[in-house]
């Protein structure tokens, strides 16, 4: 099996290992692994050795017979090819809408920030950030000392490109945070785009989502804003063709 797919799951975001932990059922851990293997590593089909490999790099212990039994009675949840002995599943339809509502899979929500409340909205906006997995990449155009305390919500090991075009904050008071910061941050980057970027939109994007912002994180509940998120299900080229922008004008930043 795949190194990196052992160490995604051992990288999973700690509120989807807590959700992992509270599953009884061998069927769902069955599920939830397939479909975490799928969004977060492009791999559609795992052994029930292979899941148990997944599960316990994300600190569920679960028996390889227990899955085998589960998944045995799961007939049009999920599809089983055998190949050189070794039996070999796929999640289906059925299965992944099973196993959604218990990884929090909702297709869209919306969260209104209310006007001049800012501890309540970096409050709630550091909540779902720390829910985040996979490769992250922010496009901000203005950043700030405030901006580093919502980022800190994102857990350590995941890997975060930050990409903005000015702070209209200046002085060592900034660039003294940024850079302990990027001492105890070493897997997130900063780069400044460039002139002709047209760095306008407010967004965070992953593999799996995209949340659109109505206000910056630096100032996040100054003003009345909304943050939209939408799931891969329900815009896949939004979320290709962002990630595919995001990444061009990165190539062409400068790091901070």
């Amino acid at each position: 099996m795949a190194k990196s797919l052992l160490e995604t799951f051992e990288k999973l975001d700690s509120g989807i290992k807590h959700t992992l932990a509270d599953i009884n059922s061998p069927r769902l851990l069955a599920f939830a692994a397939l479909e975490l293997a799928e969004t977060e590593c492009g791999i559609d089909r795992l052994t029930s050795e292979h899941i148990v490999a997944c599960l316990e790099a994300a600190g569920v212990a679960v028996k390889k017979l227990s899955i085998n039994r589960a998944l045995a009675g799961a007939t049009g949840f999920i599809s089983s090819r055998k190949e050189d002995g070794e039996t070999s599943y796929k999640l289906m339809t059925k299965g992944k809408r099973e196993i959604e509502q218990t990884l929090g899979g909702e297709k869209m929500s919306v969260v209104r920030i209310e006007k001049n409340q800012p501890r309540t909205a970096r409050l709630e906006l550091g909540e779902i950030l720390k829910k985040l997995t996979g490769v992250i990449r922010i496009c901000d155009p203005y950043y700030g000392v405030r901006t580093l305390d919502l980022l800190d919500n994102i857990p350590v090991k995941t890997k975060v490109k930050f990409l903005t075009s000015k702070t209209n904050e200046t002085g060592r008071k900034l660039q003294g945070a940024l850079k302990d910061f990027k001492k105890e941050r070493p897997n997130m980057e900063f780069r400044l785009a460039g002139k002709n970027a047209g760095l306008h939109d407010r967004f965070v994007i992953t593999n799996n989502l995209i949340l659109i912002l109505g206000h910056g994180l630096k100032d996040v509940g100054g003003k009345e804003s909304f943050i939209i998120r939408l799931d891969k299900d329900l815009v896949p080229d939004l979320i290709k063709t962002t990630i595919k922008s995001f990444d061009s004008k990165w190539d062409n930043g400068t790091t901070i």
